[in-house]
């Protein structure tokens, strides 16, 4: 019998939860709008609490940012399809270009970063990460014959990451232009160039 990870400490617990409910209070508020006594409304933590994890509102907004983007990376790389560089491809793009909470408090992110210097460079990396998830799939499917690409991984990548931020925007808008993944589909496959 190995030795057992001892489990999380219940306070660690607590502050990923609150910052989980801080990130939903952004996408429904905005992060201008988030103060603490609605996240403490929402996550049922005393504004004390809240002002004893994260010292002050500003803090607080980048710890959920922060939070908000190691999830959602974690979840793309979780579920990402063992096989088909094509489908991997749109595993990543449908999460990047997606719709809902997720997509409106990395917007609120966005906006942050142009204004905080510290975030700005914790946000460039995160962008650094999705670029080279998006390389290696990009590599992996033109060494496999799927894409027939004409630049290398790493400019491609930014390509189409540049893409898929200029359609999350009308696709989180309801756009009815983009009311399928035909668009995005078709975008993709004259990028690539790819098979099929």
């Amino acid at each position: 019998m190995g030795v057992q990870k001892p489990p999380a400490r219940r306070s660690g617990r607590r502050r990923d939860d609150v910052l989980g409910h801080a990130a939903r209070v952004i996408a429904e508020r905005g992060a201008e709008a988030t103060r603490f006594a609605d996240v403490a409304e929402v996550s049922g933590v005393p504004v004390s609490t809240l002002q004893y994890y994260f010292g002050n509102r500003e803090d607080l907004l980048v710890a959920a940012f922060r939070h908000a983007a190691a999830r959602d990376l974690e979840a793309v790389r979780e579920g990402m399809p063992a096989t088909g560089a094509w489908e991997r491809l749109l595993h990543v793009a449908e999460h990047v270009a997606g719709t809902g909470a997720g997509w409106r408090v990395w917007v609120e992110s966005w906006r942050w970063a142009l204004r905080d210097e510290e975030w700005r460079q914790e946000f460039l990396r995160d962008y650094a990460a999705w670029r080279a998830l998006l390389a290696q799939v990009i590599e992996e499917g033109t060494a496999e014959g799927v894409f027939r690409a004409q630049a290398g991984p790493g400019e491609l990548a930014s390509q189409v990451l540049a893409l898929l931020d200029g359609l999350g925007m009308p696709i989180a808008l309801a756009d009815p232009a983009l009311k399928d993944r035909a668009v995005l589909i078709g975008a993709l496959r004259r990028l690539l160039a790819a098979a099929g």
